[in-house]
């Protein structure tokens, strides 16, 4: 019995099959890029997904013998896509977007941060939708008088397989639309965005069946009509899921394009800061803790595009980058980078704040530069699972996923940040085999996520450890870091 999960990532989008005991057998991959059309936009166009879709779908619909249980959906958060006639009406505004500041600084004097957020669960910030909404209204009113709807990126493929507009609680909690504590369309934030409910998505739990596919989308994937589409959820929770971070204590890391960190609990918990986010599961009814970085992933992507062209012909260029990483050794060699790049997410919530590299000198290799950038993405990490453990309790170990981890030098220099155990599995595609598992639990393979998780994840993880002496320097890192920036440690 097979299930063909869908991730709709960043940067590109994966289809992939897995046996509902948890072999990964076939997958597609569709590469884009988002569109910088000014200083503090970015866009994407909605048909690059659609595309990607049907891409991905048919691909691996062609390595089937039999018809699978389902099709299961998770996706990136945040962004916002109006529509009108089944059709979006412009580009998608993405999630990294910073053109709403100005939105976001009404609405923090109007309802203030930490009502907001009591209610929400989310900072006022340009990362999340309602600031969107309220740039349109103000920016391309036509727009926004006339859309239908107001949806995000897993909401549109959702309407792409099976002509329905419905969402689940763990996207509709990025909104800055949805009540934490009820999982419900909030009148009152409903009511700052001039909208009604009718303009958004039906409101369901993670984990449920949005539809059937259609029977055009069936003929043009080769895949059966009516078979179940899932809204499995954010990718963020769903790759906490396949983790096993589905109790308070564990915690995952999760580098993509941005870093995740995410740890379970049992209630909704509030930091008296709002340096973090309480958001809702992927487990229907249950709570996260989120904390994150808008850019890791994505800059070291950046550095290997403008930086690493000559290693372009001699293999795989990351594996070379990470070659030279370990070269440089830990600290190294003195450099600093700050992932600021296109702002700052928890703790500091600055979109104002750019990157940088710290104390360049002639000696400076580029492995060095290379380091700096796993060991900057790694100290703002710790910074947030420090957060997390402030507010809830400690945290032994950190399981971890995503492109990045795929090098042993980046997990080796986390365990030592951290000064934990970090976890790696195999399958370090975590978003796409949590969504299978979400599935599995909705079409009655398994009664709940912790037995699918004991049946779906085939492998031991490899574990790294944390060395005393380099957990030393480590530290000394992190206290360069904080005396950069002048915050105290």
């Amino acid at each position: 019995m097979y299930i063909i999960s869908l991730d709709i990532g960043t940067s590109g989008m994966h289809a992939v099959i897995y046996g509902t005991n948890g072999k990964k057998y076939e997958n597609a991959y569709y590469e884009y890029h988002s569109d910088f059309p000014q200083p503090g936009y970015v866009e994407q166009d909605p048909q690059t997904w659609k595309d990607a879709a049907v891409y991905c779908l048919s691909n691996v619909a062609g390595y089937l013998k039999e018809d699978p249980l389902a099709i299961t959906v998770t996706s990136q958060r945040s962004s916002l896509i109006p529509m009108k006639d089944g059709e979006p009406m412009r580009t998608a505004i993405m999630w990294q977007d910073k053109r709403t500041m100005p939105q976001c600084e009404k609405l923090i004097q109007e309802y203030t941060l930490e009502g907001l957020y009591r209610k929400t669960g989310l900072r006022t910030n340009p990362y999340f939708v309602l600031p969107k909404i309220l740039w349109l209204k103000e920016n391309q009113p036509d727009i926004y008088e006339t859309a239908e709807k107001f949806i995000g990126v897993q909401d549109l493929v959702i309407h792409f397989l099976t002509g329905e507009y419905k969402t689940d609680y763990s996207q509709a909690c990025r909104t800055l639309l949805m009540n934490i504590e009820t999982f419900s369309w909030d009148p009152e934030l409903l009511a700052i965005g001039g909208i009604t409910e009718e303009r958004l998505p039906d409101l369901m739990p993670p984990g449920s069946i949005a539809g059937g596919l259609t029977k055009e989308m069936a003929q043009k994937l080769g895949l059966k009509e009516g078979l179940p589409v899932i809204m499995a959820g954010g990718d963020q929770q769903n790759a906490a899921i396949a983790l096993g971070v589905n109790k308070p204590g564990r915690a995952e890391a999760n580098t993509g394009t941005g870093s995740f960190v995410i740890s379970a609990v049992d209630k909704p918990v509030f930091d008296e800061h709002a340096r973090v986010l309480c958001q809702a599961s992927a487990i229907a009814g249950q709570w996260i803790m989120e904390a994150g970085i808008f850019n890791t992933g994505a800059i070291y992507r950046w550095f290997k595009e403008q930086f690493c062209q000559d290693m372009q012909t001699e293999g795989s260029v990351y594996n070379l980058m990470n070659e030279e990483a370990v070269k440089s050794g830990m600290g190294a060699n003195g450099v600093i980078m700050i992932p600021h790049f296109e702002g700052s997410a928890a703790p500091y919530w600055n979109p104002y704040a750019k990157g940088l590299f710290f104390n360049l000198s002639l000696n400076t290799k580029r492995g060095d530069l290379i380091r700096a950038i796993m060991e900057g993405i790694a100290v703002e990490i710790n910074a947030d699972i420090s957060l997390i453990e402030e507010i809830t309790q400690p945290i032994y170990r950190v399981s971890v996923a995503g492109g990045m981890v795929n090098a042993d030098v980046f997990c080796e220099i986390q365990a030592n940040i951290y000064n934990k155990e970090v976890a790696r599995y195999t399958n370090n595609e975590a978003s796409s085999l949590g969504a299978a598992m979400i599935a599995a639990v909705t079409l009655g393979v398994y009664p709940d996520i912790e037995e699918a998780f004991l049946n779906m994840m085939e492998d031991i993880p490899h574990t790294f450890y944390p060395d005393p002496a380099e957990v030393e320097k480590g530290e000394k890192i992190i206290q360069r870091k904080y005396k950069l920036l002048n915050f105290p440690s």
